[in-house]
């Protein structure tokens, strides 16, 4: 059973079967994980923006995080910065961007248990997708990336956003359904099932780490459920 079949109807699934919809990409030979936004404005619930399942989600992405770092991929983190100039803040719709918890540089400190290493890049962003106004495709070519593994939050938003802007750049993408979360779960299951149909394969963890564990110095031999 898919995470999405209690929200999306049987018949609306038939109508993306009937176009082909929803068949598997596949990993290819060098993976990068990214993590999205996984910053305490996100994660912890004192500040407005937290997801209530944010919690179990860093410890998800952590596992696959540690993994990622023993098979030496890239790993790239993505946050914003407090903003006060109307411009550059940009026409997001929440108001809560303005209330003085969100003003403070701690709102936007990656939380511990994924604190980058000093040698990895983390991407100040200021739009939804980690690939919009920043370097982010030009580092991934630059590693010889093929396949992005995406985490973080949103999955309606920021995350959704990412994986599409890395679609368009004819990556891979890849999902692990644990390492991501929203605000609200219905907003969740249907993204990832948005995703999964035309964008990104969406997989458990446990495949991830599976594939992972193929992976010697960020790059796999062979590689595993890839077409040609």
């Amino acid at each position: 059973m898919a995470i999405w079949d209690d929200v999306i109807p049987p018949d609306e699934q038939a109508l993306y079967e009937r176009g082909g919809w929803g068949g598997r990409m596949g990993f290819g030979r060098r993976p990068a994980l990214l993590v999205v936004d996984m910053y305490a404005a996100f994660v912890d619930p004192a500040y407005p923006f937290s997801s209530p399942s944010a919690p179990a989600t860093v410890q998800a992405i952590r596992t696959v995080l540690a993994s990622a770092r023993a098979a030496g991929c890239p790993v790239f983190f993505s946050k914003a910065r407090p903003r006060s100039i109307p411009a550059e803040r940009g026409r997001w719709k929440s108001t809560a961007s303005r209330q003085p918890i969100m003003a403070d540089p701690a709102a936007y400190e990656i939380v511990p248990e994924l604190r980058p290493l000093p040698h990895e890049s983390v991407i100040v962003k200021s739009g939804p997708s980690a690939f919009f106004g920043t370097d982010l495709v030009s580092y991934l070519i630059y590693h010889g990336v093929d396949t992005v593994i995406v985490t973080g939050t949103v999955t309606s938003g920021c995350v959704r956003d990412t994986v599409l802007d890395a679609f368009n750049y004819s990556f891979r993408v890849i999902v692990p359904v644990e390492c991501v979360c929203d605000r609200g779960i219905t907003s969740h299951k249907v993204a990832l099932f948005d995703m999964h149909m035309k964008y990104a394969d969406v997989v458990a963890m446990a495949e991830v780490l599976d594939y992972l564990q193929t992976v010697r110095q960020g790059e796999q031999g062979h590689a595993v459920g890839a077409r040609a």
